[in-house]
């Protein structure tokens, strides 16, 4: 299936990843055979429809579920190969955060970070000043001393990121980590997660349904379908040229196809960051003194540079249409021609 070489090491490495769970009604595939690197500092997306098996993926990467078939390598090591305990170690490199953010009722945020410190042996007075240090990261000092039935949804997941940093983890897996939350609150915890990446080095996985989680803050992206790699590359290239059908359904909204527009003489084009709409369009108009008719526009920010589509109707006539073509051509913006239903 998918498999996409990285220029730099791998901190993880899955190879012909296949995972079988065995049911009354038989056998059932949620994953089989992924081949996926993961660079050392990237964002990297893992997205795909409900029950496509990203959840499953992403607990076989820290081997809360033990893969059927292949091998995954966290920077050098097989953890295939690993006893419990050994696997327990490297599990410190793994921090994780969930969908319902999992934090300890009973106790206030300073202590749900400690949490995990004390598990690996941390002195009281050490795991404090640590936990003191993250939530001045996630912007949570104020809250220090609150249960999380008094912190707001944004907050709690605050706490949960600092509590899965408190063992400096070298990967940040995050399960649908914004999904309880609205629009305002997911913004400004992806922009957290971001700052986090920078200022850490992290490398962060997030797993998650939603094409406008992956768009504001993935460099590459993986699309998981029937339990399998569909597409996988950077970000603005996938939102700007999706190949596959898994692909078009996540970035298409309601799986609209631009070659199914009714019309004459119909064009696409491709915006990828190097120019807006506007003016693009209107200088052609300006430029070629021909009308165009815009039947579909599709832009998105992805990483602050506008990416998307646009179908325009050109004039019948062949003349008109070609100038328009050669003007877009000098200015060296991507288009191709959409051809007409019958």
């Amino acid at each position: 299936m998918g498999h996409e070489k990285t220029t730099k090491k791998p901190i993880i490495k899955m190879s012909g990843l296949t995972k079988e769970f065995k049911t009354k009604a038989g056998i059932v595939t949620a994953l089989k055979d992924i081949n996926l690197e993961i660079e050392q500092g990237e964002i990297f997306g893992i997205i795909g429809m409900s029950g496509a098996g990203k959840s499953t993926l992403v607990r076989c990467i820290n081997l809360l579920e033990r893969p059927t078939q292949g091998s995954i390598i966290f920077e050098d090591t097989d953890l295939m190969a690993l006893n419990n305990n050994e696997l327990n170690q490297v599990r410190r490199n793994i921090g994780m955060i969930f969908q319902d953010f999992n934090l300890l009722m009973q106790r206030n945020s300073m202590k749900n970070i400690c949490f995990p410190l004390e598990i690996a042996g941390i002195s009281k007075n050490e795991a404090e000043a640590r936990a003191k240090e993250l939530l001045a990261l996630v912007e949570l000092e104020d809250r220090m001393l609150s249960y999380p039935s008094q912190l707001s949804g944004g907050q709690k997941q605050r706490v949960a990121i600092a509590r899965a940093l408190a063992t400096n983890p070298k990967v940040l897996l995050c399960d649908e980590a914004t999904s309880a939350l609205d629009p305002k609150t997911t913004r400004a915890i992806l922009a957290l997660l971001k700052d986090i990446k920078e200022k850490l080095g992290i490398t962060i996985i997030i797993i998650t349904h939603e094409m406008s989680v992956i768009q504001q803050v993935c460099d590459r992206v993986a699309i998981i379908d029937e339990g399998g790699i569909a597409e996988i590359g950077k970000v603005a290239e996938i939102f700007t040229r999706p190949k596959t059908q898994a692909a078009k359904k996540l970035v298409y909204p309601d799986g609209e196809r631009i070659d199914e527009f009714l019309g004459s003489r119909l064009i696409r084009i491709v915006f990828d960051g190097r120019s807006s709409f506007e003016p693009v369009i209107s200088n052609m108009v300006l430029a070629c003194q021909v009308p165009v008719n815009i039947m579909f526009a599709n832009t998105q920010d992805v990483g602050g540079k506008a990416v998307g589509q646009m179908v325009v109707q050109l004039p019948l006539e062949h003349e008109k249409a070609a100038v328009v073509m050669e003007y877009l051509k000098q200015q060296n913006v991507d288009f191709e021609e959409v051809s007409e239903i019958e």
